[in-house]
């Protein structure tokens, strides 16, 4: 491929990202709007309604038991009320991945249930260590369920100008996407974060978490996903050429300020709660 500059491709992938459907940017606006103590519930409805298929997967979600679905909702205005705001976020999430990796990611080698287990236990994970630590689990939600959009994009740049190729299970991720762009996922999934106005310190947290004690400074955003990387590969829904990524060392356990105990129960309870949903949305 011919190398071209920073500023050229970082337009290109977010040309590309412009292209993909409103779910991703009605989910991280969600985020946003759910930060503020007095969320309007009109609002949130409108915003979510703006995609039919993202409201249709919501409702059908909001009746499943994983939801405390135990009577039948017919709008998102029952749904809400019904299980609040926190869980409808958690919903959007998971209907959000669903329809955004429905082709799944073949230049990676993940089929669309793949990416589907890999985002939702990477935002569970997030969340219970987000809880565990004492920060706000709806951002850590949110990041990490969002981990693979840098995937998502860069895999369609590849598939056009590079057909045939897909990652090799023997070459870690990151250096196999620097080889073929000069980027990669993270830093891809950063600036996509950036132009839908997340804060600083979360869009800094994805594009460093594969090293997180490189950057202290930048919140703990960072560290949880790469701890929840981890889980993810504990669970076995990762791929192999990522699993050389994600480390429990003592440095990245104290700067998320968790214990290695913790992440292991960490992973039982991610398993646990991942294997029920995968039950209501099969």
């Amino acid at each position: 491929m011919t190398p071209v500059s920073d500023t050229v491709l970082r337009d290109h992938i977010l040309r590309l990202a412009q292209k993909l459907p409103a779910s991703p940017q009605i989910f991280t606006r969600l985020s946003l709007l759910l930060d503020d103590v007095n969320a309007d519930l009109d609002k949130i409805v409108n915003l979510i309604s703006i995609d039919t298929g993202l409201t249709s997967r919501v409702l059908r979600l909001s009746n499943s038991v994983f939801f405390r679905g135990s009577s039948a909702v017919q709008s998102l205005d029952e749904a809400i009320n019904r299980v609040g705001f926190r869980e409808v976020h958690k919903m959007v999430g998971v209907a959000m991945t669903e329809q955004l990796f429905k082709d799944g990611l073949p230049a990676y080698r993940m089929s669309a249930r793949q990416v589907w287990e890999n985002s939702v236990a990477t935002a569970l994970a997030m969340e219970t260590i987000a809880r565990e630590s004492g920060h706000d689990e709806q951002t850590a939600y949110t990041v990490g369920i969002l981990r693979q959009i840098g995937k998502l994009v860069l895999g369609r740049i590849i598939e056009k100008e590079q057909p045939g190729a897909v990652c090799p299970d023997d070459l870690d991720i990151l250096s196999w996407e620097r080889a073929r762009l000069n980027i990669t996922s993270h830093e891809a999934a950063a600036f996509i974060l950036e132009s839908w106005k997340l804060p600083r310190a979360v869009c800094q947290g994805m594009r460093f978490h594969h090293e997180p004690e490189a950057h202290p400074g930048d919140g703990p955003t960072g560290v949880q996903l790469h701890l929840a990387g981890w889980v993810a590969g504990t669970l076995g829904v990762s791929t192999k050429s990522e699993a050389s990524l994600w480390e429990l060392t003592a440095d990245r356990l104290d700067l998320a300020g968790v214990s290695e105990e913790f992440m292991q129960t960490c992973a039982d309870q991610t398993r646990t709660e991942l294997e029920a949903l995968k039950m209501q949305v099969a």
